[in-house]
């Protein structure tokens, strides 16, 4: 496989703290800011704190599983129900002291024996799946991206990307593929695959053909792949809406973040009146 220069491979800490120190502008930050311009101004200053929940560490649990393998999760996850009380026989619950005081001995996050089984099934029925199987076959997995777009520091850190095939995977869980195009929408997907192929393109390569892979939560552990055109892709990266209010896409965000900063003046988008 041939590595671009471009593409780097660093921990995930190091890459999120660059974040939190605001060295860069990643998607998630953009899209704060897409969505709310005062919220997005309060997160770096750190009046929100951004916390790590016990949903976001089985995200990272289920992506760690399904793109880098066992050995990879095994390094960075434990698994285990706790200690076990003596006179039940079975564990302490999650929300008593005695699994609390454990849990803070433990040098890895702690994933419960039922999720570890529920992330199996998504690594199976993901790798099983014929056109996810054939997109995960090659490539490199949590690759960064760091560069500039129009003179702002961004980077993205990107689930699978095969710089030979010149193709980039988001894989995303959820609780229904039937409506994963509400996830889509509701969540900004589109945008956020639009800015990584912009950071690949502004680094130096070409717009990769975009794909994201939903597996389900539950069973029957559904897997859809979804393919994002490079018309939808274009639509989201650069000005092309005829209307300048129309405008949501990342070169916009930008030219309205480096705004916002100048001129100290940070929105909530519902300044005015909205017709429904």
């Amino acid at each position: 496989m041939n590595i671009p220069n471009y593409l780097l491979t660093i921990p995930a800490d190091e890459y999120h703290a660059a974040t939190k120190r605001n060295e860069y502008t990643s998607s998630h930050r953009l899209h704060l800011f897409r969505k709310c311009p005062a919220l997005y101004k309060k997160t770096i200053d750190g009046l929100i704190v951004e916390g790590d929940t016990a949903a976001f560490m089985l995200g990272r649990a289920t992506h760690t599983l399904i793109l880098e393998g066992i050995d990879k999760f095994t390094e960075e996850f434990a698994v285990s129900d706790g200690p076990v009380n003596e006179k039940t026989g079975k564990p302490y619950g999650r929300a008593t002291k005695a699994y609390a005081d454990w849990a803070a001995e433990q040098k890895r996050p702690i994933v419960s024996t039922e999720d570890a089984n529920i992330i199996n099934t998504m690594w199976r029925t993901v790798h099983d799946h014929p056109a996810a199987a054939r997109l995960l076959a090659h490539g490199v997995a949590e690759g960064t991206i760091r560069t500039t777009w129009d003179g702002e520091p961004v980077q993205a850190r990107l689930d699978w990307y095969d710089p030979d095939r010149n193709v980039l995977v988001d894989l995303k869980t959820c609780a229904d593929v039937d409506r994963f195009g509400y996830d889509i929408r509701d969540f900004g997907y589109v945008f956020q695959l639009a800015f990584y192929a912009g950071c690949i393109e502004k680094a130096g390569g070409k717009v990769p053909s975009c794909y994201l892979v939903a597996v389900e939560k539950k069973e029957p552990y559904r897997v859809a792949v979804v393919q994002v055109s490079q018309l939808t892709l274009e639509d989201a990266m650069h000005h092309h809406a005829i209307a300048e209010g129309a405008r949501d896409d990342a070169d916009a965000m930008i030219a309205e973040l480096k705004r916002c900063r100048a001129d100290g003046v940070w929105p909530t988008r519902y300044e005015g009146i909205t017709t429904i």
